[in-house]
Parts: structure tokens; sequence; C-alpha cells
């Protein structure tokens, strides 16, 4: 009789079951269907797997698994490419064709904004002619703060696990941690300190200049971030006409706004630099240590609008 039963189990075992499954009803509507009961007072629903970022980064994943879902209880302590986006407890599904857990919501938006004021202005480098001795030459300078007196940093919407503020050194900037397209705005003003020859001279120690016809950009300096790991459309499409305060110094505003394609994690980072050319601007002339109340303020504002 044993025999009897287990060859007939086997047999079953072994034949494709084609039905529908419904559960708490008779007539399911579909491979599996689930329905509510109201003579329950306890919890109803599904509970798929809940695992941390680290034992979800841990599975071995293949194409048989596309569309695996899976509830993040914790962000991975060193994410991957597999487990980036990642960035918060939630629902996630596998994409196999992409090698990547995406969250439920398609892609997790995010705002960051962050400003700095009373920055000092930093002569990165000359370029053309025969440095700064050289009128008709070209300066690139960029925001940075004083080693002993920090900027005062307002840091509106800086929380953001896609964009953080550069670390590297005391240039201002910032660097994105995670792929996806971007949306940058970058707005300036500072101030320059500038004697004419046969003005009134504002400053008896400054030397005078030729002129003070200066033609300048805003430009994101991408630094070391290699060429391969992002494409950009930030360019200066707003001029202001330089004026003077009530001061005497003149003061030169501008904009800058376009897109980023970021196309690796933690690899591209930029600062917004300021090129000038016919006459150079000379570190007397700026925001230093040696020439208090001369200084500008920039601020950097990023939506990330979609993953890649």
């Amino acid at each position: 009789m044993r025999k009897r039963l287990l060859m007939m189990n086997i047999l079953f075992a072994a034949v494709p079951l084609w039905a529908q499954v419904g559960i708490q009803t008779s007539n399911p509507d579909a491979t599996l269907d689930i329905r509510y009961d109201s003579t329950k007072n306890g919890a109803q629903g599904i509970l798929i797997p809940r695992m941390t970022g680290d034992q979800i980064q841990g599975m071995s994943m293949t194409p048989n698994q596309d569309g695996l879902q899976v509830f993040a209880t914790t962000v991975p302590t060193s994410s991957n490419d597999l487990t980036s986006l990642i960035t918060k407890s939630g629902l996630y599904y596998y994409l196999a064709s992409a090698n990547r857990w995406y969250n439920v919501n398609a892609y997790d938006n995010s705002v960051f904004s962050t400003s700095y004021s009373s920055s000092a202005i930093a002569i990165n480098r000359y370029s053309g002619g025969s440095g700064a001795t050289d009128y008709n030459n070209q300066s690139q300078a960029s925001f940075t703060r004083f080693a002993t007196v920090p900027a005062t940093v307002e840091t509106l919407f800086s929380a953001s696990p896609f964009v953080q503020q550069r670390t590297t050194d005391a240039i201002q900037g910032i660097k994105f941690l995670k792929r996806g397209i971007y949306s940058v705005t970058v707005q300036f003003t500072y101030v320059i300190n500038r004697d004419v020859a046969g003005a009134n001279p504002i400053n008896a120690a400054l030397p005078d200049r030729p002129g003070s016809q200066i033609t300048y950009q805003l430009i994101p300096n991408f630094l070391a971030s290699p060429s391969a790991s992002y494409i950009s459309n930030i360019k200066h499409n707003s001029f202001v006409t330089p004026t003077k305060d009530g001061t005497g110094f003149n003061r030169l505003s501008g904009i800058a706004i376009g897109n980023i394609k970021v196309l690796q994690d933690n690899t591209v980072e930029f600062i917004p630099e300021i090129r000038t050319s016919g006459y150079y601007v000379s570190a007397e002339e700026i925001g230093n240590s040696t020439n208090a109340g001369v200084n500008g303020e920039m601020s950097i504002h990023v939506l990330r609008i979609s993953d890649l």
C-alpha cells in the first residue's frame, strides 16, 4: 500500500499544474489571486523577503532573476554598481539588462543646493603672455575660503545621497556620488579692486592698470575627472554688465546653466572657475587675506532628473 501511494505521489509531482491559485477565493482571476478577508482583523497583504543592503549585494544574480523584488531594510555598507541605487530603505526590483537594483519608484529625485558667502577668490593660474606681469593675459580664478576665517556656508537642501560638497581641498565645488542626469545652475558675484591709470586711485598700494576692460566667463572645471565619466553642456549663458558699488570697486556677476550626464559613481567633480581675458586680474585686486572686504559669493543648485 505504501509503495502504491509513493508511486502515485511521484506521478502527480511529475505532471505540470496549469491551474490558477486562489487564496481566500475559489475563483482566482490570475496565476496567483489573493483576496482580502473581512472576517480577519490581522494584517493582510504580501510580505516579500526583507534583507539588508549587504545581503542583497551578496546575492548572485542572473538573467533568470529579472524582475525579482526584495525589501531593503538598510543601505549597503559599501555599495557597488549592482546596489549603488539602494540609497534608502524601500522596495527594489532587479533589472537584468542593467544588472542593477532599482527602486520601484523608477528613480529617486533629489535637490542639492549650497551657497558660499564671503568666499575669497583665488587665482589658480595664468595663461598666455608672461603671467602675472603681462596686462594682456588670461587669469583663471576659483572660489575658496580663508584658512583662518572659514566662509559662511548655507546648505539648504544639501543632504543628498547623490551630490555633496567637495572636501578634497579648500576650493569650493561639488562631487557627484551616483550616476544619473543632473540639471546644474551656478551663480556668482565678486569684486575687483582696480586702479586705472589716469583716474583717482582707490588704493594707492595697487598698481595702475592701463585699462579696466575685462572679458570673463564662468565655466565648470572638471579637474581630474576622466573625460569618459561625464557629458556636460554647462556653460556661461548670461553676462551681467560690471557695475561700481558704493566703495568704488568693480562688481562682476554672472550665471551658468546646463545639464550633465554622470556616467560613473564617485568619480566626477567640478569647481566653478572664472576665466578672464584682456587685462588680467591679479591676486592683489581680488579677495585675499591682505585685501579684506573684497570678496565674492557663489551658489550651486543641482536637480537630479533621472537615473541612467
